[in-house]
């Protein structure tokens, strides 16, 4: 498996899962870091282990030098003590609480300061939820709403103190989205992380996003990873046969 980078991020893990066993172990330095397989492969899990919302029968999670699970010492970071933030596959947003109040979630309560208000001002145009903010989330589309659990998961880890920004962990980030605003939006976020250092790891089925993205790919497949690289060189074969299925 290559690795061309220092890694930000190792993980190593083992679970069951009914009756399939997920045995997955990789290590990656990458900005953006895709996991990339079919339905039902793993790939959220992994994302939920890295959490620390599930923990695994077996494994070890390290962030940037920071053991944050060791089943084998017992060791097992609570999630609200981990260096990370995160935008479930199934977005959920207070639903009492209009759009600009479920943003101001993600600062942790409290009035912003001036920092974190041009922050909320800059993700407020990068995902196109500027005409949102008084809306209640049972107004929005299931897009809107993915939209902005995912701007609050941003705004979150940007605004992070500490020496080092968090792990940021999106789960199908660009699910609902239409092809054209996805095509816009993925590049456009890919930038913005890497301007500020923010990492990513998410996850996705969709070839097109993958490339968007000029992601690490990790592909998994049966619980394991079985290859690791560029997009280009990952998914070579996928994206000819779906080339090829369009022009049928």
């Amino acid at each position: 498996m290559a690795e061309s980078h220092e890694a930000l991020l190792a993980v190593t893990l083992r679970h069951r899962q009914g009756a399939h066993t997920l045995d997955v172990s990789f290590r990656t330095g990458a900005r953006w870091t895709l996991l990339f397989g079919p339905s039902g492969s793993g790939k959220s899990t992994v994302l939920r282990v890295v959490s620390g919302f599930v923990t695994p029968d077996a494994g070890s999670v390290i962030f940037r030098s920071t053991v944050l699970l060791d089943t084998a010492r017992k060791h097992i970071c609570a999630p609200h003590q981990r260096p990370v933030r995160s935008a479930p596959q199934s977005a959920r947003l207070i639903p009492h609480r209009r759009v600009l109040a479920n943003l101001r979630y993600g600062l942790g309560g409290g009035a912003p300061d001036s920092d974190q208000r041009e922050m909320l001002e800059a993700l407020l145009d990068l995902f196109r939820i500027r005409s949102l903010t008084d809306r209640l989330p049972d107004e929005l589309s299931g897009g809107e709403v993915q939209r902005v659990s995912v701007a609050r998961a941003v705004l979150s880890a940007a605004t992070c103190k500490g020496e080092a920004p968090p792990l940021l962990l999106l789960d199908e980030p660009f699910s609902g989205l239409d092809t054209a605003l996805r095509d816009e939006l993925a590049p456009e976020l890919h930038r913005w992380l890497a301007a500020r250092n923010i990492p990513v790891l998410s996850v996705s089925h969709d070839i097109a996003e993958a490339f968007l993205l000029d992601a690490e790919v990790l592909r998994i497949a049966d619980g394991r990873i079985v290859e690791q690289g560029s997009a280009q060189a990952v998914l070579a074969v996928e994206r000819q046969r779906l080339l090829r299925h369009l022009q049928i």
